[in-house]
């Protein structure tokens, strides 16, 4: 079955208990973007500071666009916060980050970004729960999907289809299905659900894409 789940990304901690509140009703899950502001030019809330005066029963992807993911990994391993996702870009020992993260008891997730080659991260292939493609560049919502992504996924998906792949970035009714077919089984949207006016059916658009 085919997973949709909702991203945030958002600069004020009354803009992300807003988005909590809206999603609560329609989705399980959400995909919370941390930017630190030097990985990607843009800069988010922490997060975990948040979600400790933040009362909800979602589960949350922590998905780091950060430059040091070491220094954030630590504080989300005691929250409601499942599965982590480290960039294989950023700096740090990607092994030893995987690492900690699964002795935390969440599931490891590998983000790859356009512009890098699959072959860069196969060898941390044994210690992942999840590969996660940008199919945009990553950073601010809107961005324009990019079909050279799908290419990787399906190659990857060819070589271990028994690792979830997760696409994330541009996804929409039209988008959703070439995601799905290259090998995607997880999607995350970001605009295409917070812009609309109906959070439930935007989901179900993009349901209805595939």
């Amino acid at each position: 079955m085919i997973e949709i789940v909702p991203s945030i990304l958002v600069k004020t901690k009354d803009e992300f208990e807003q988005m909590i509140r809206r999603l609560e009703p329609v989705t399980n899950r959400v995909h919370l973007d941390i930017i630190d502001g030097g990985f990607v030019p843009d800069k988010t809330i922490l997060g975990y500071e948040e979600l400790k005066t933040i009362s909800t029963p979602l589960l949350f992807d922590v998905h780091l666009m950060v430059t040091q993911p070491g220094l954030y990994v630590p504080q989300w391993l005691d929250l409601n916060s499942d599965r982590i996702f480290i960039h294989a870009e950023s700096e740090g020992d990607l092994g030893d980050l995987l690492a900690e993260i699964k002795a935390g008891g969440k599931k490891a997730g590998l983000v790859i970004n356009p512009d890098t080659e699959v072959g860069f991260v196969l060898e941390y292939v044994p210690m992942i729960d999840y590969i996660q493609f940008m199919t945009v560049h990553p950073g601010s919502y809107g961005r324009t999907f990019l079909d050279e992504a799908l290419n990787k996924i399906d190659s990857f998906h060819s070589d271990y289809p028994e690792i979830p792949i997760i696409a994330d970035g541009g996804i929409n009714p039209q988008t959703a299905g070439r995601a799905v077919a290259a090998g995607a089984s997880i999607l995350v949207s970001g605009s295409y659900i917070q812009n609309s006016s109906d959070p439930a059916k935007a989901i179900s658009e993009l349901k209805n894409g595939l």
